[in-house]
């Protein structure tokens, strides 16, 4: 009897240890088969937009018009958008027109070009890739905005702060809307109406400084999943245990837990009680 309670403890705690990293293995398996699991046409249109990016930045608009033509017919995939929601595609299509817009104007402006096009990147690599997604690898360079507008302490620096702050959450955007609920879009676009109010001098930049600093941890944990600091394009995945560390921990704390259930054994089969010159406690 003693022994089976042995054997269950034993397999209770190695099971205990165990549990952690195969859970974690075990989701990134189911993870990474939702992504095998996509629609095909979503990996076409990625490799597309990826192509189309590449041409728009090398200045090559012949070829991103070329490149466009064969997007509009992996768009056009029977059940491509089935399983999205009405805001993910509302994101994809609005961020599609732009880009298109941009691209067949009479004049050309090469810089809204390139950011029409990486914000169409962003927003189809949300859906392609809902795990790895490159918009994430904005959080430092959003905090960094921040921390700059905050601590303007001129006109001048408060108006180039709050461009490039601008410029960064419009392009993420459509991928924000993609993977986050509305209300964390809408709190991000109300504080983008904050700012522009500043730029157009209807709100005191000491205002919009304490608000700032008051939604910042709020609005970083609502994207980025946690409020404190960390570094450009880092792995929001919590780091494991290294297996072998969790092995040496099982085998220590198993042969630990041995002796001592071999000693209660060997106390309860033999009848080992303390006597005059072992006295219990």
């Amino acid at each position: 009897m003693h022994r089976y309670r042995i054997v269950s403890v034993l397999l209770a705690l190695i099971m205990l240890i165990f549990t952690s990293p195969l859970l974690h293995a075990l989701n990134e398996t189911v993870e990474e088969s939702k992504e095998q699991n996509m629609h095909q046409g979503w990996r076409e249109v990625d490799t597309s937009t990826e192509r189309l990016y590449r041409k728009v930045a090398s200045g090559d608009v012949s070829g991103a018009l070329h490149t466009v033509k064969k997007l509009e017919l992996v768009l056009a995939s029977p059940g491509l958008f089935d399983s999205m929601t009405a805001e993910q595609i509302k994101a994809i299509t609005e961020t599609y027109v732009d880009m298109k817009r941009e691209l067949h104007a009479a004049s050309i402006n090469e810089k809204e070009l390139s950011h029409a096009a990486a914000k169409f990147k962003l927003a189809v690599d949300a859906i392609t890739h809902p795990n790895r997604s490159m918009w994430l690898q904005y959080e430092q360079v959003l905090r960094d905005d921040l921390e700059q507008m905050v601590q303007a302490a001129t006109k001048q620096q408060w108006e180039q702060a709050s461009r490039l702050w601008l410029e960064h959450t419009d392009r993420i955007m459509p991928a924000v809307a993609i993977q986050r609920s509305v209300q964390t879009v809408e709190m991000l676009k109300s504080i983008n109406v904050l700012v522009m109010k500043i730029n157009d001098s209807r709100v005191s930049r000491d205002q919009a400084r304490r608000a700032l600093q008051d939604y910042e941890p709020m609005l970083m944990k609502a994207l980025f999943g946690h409020a404190k600091d960390s570094p450009a394009f880092a792995n929001v995945a919590e780091d494991q245990i290294p297996l072998r560390v969790v092995m040496w921990l099982a085998c220590i704390v198993t042969v630990t837990l041995a002796y001592v259930a071999y000693q209660k054994y060997r106390y309860q089969e033999h009848h080992i009680h303390a006597g005059p010159w072992n006295k219990s406690s």
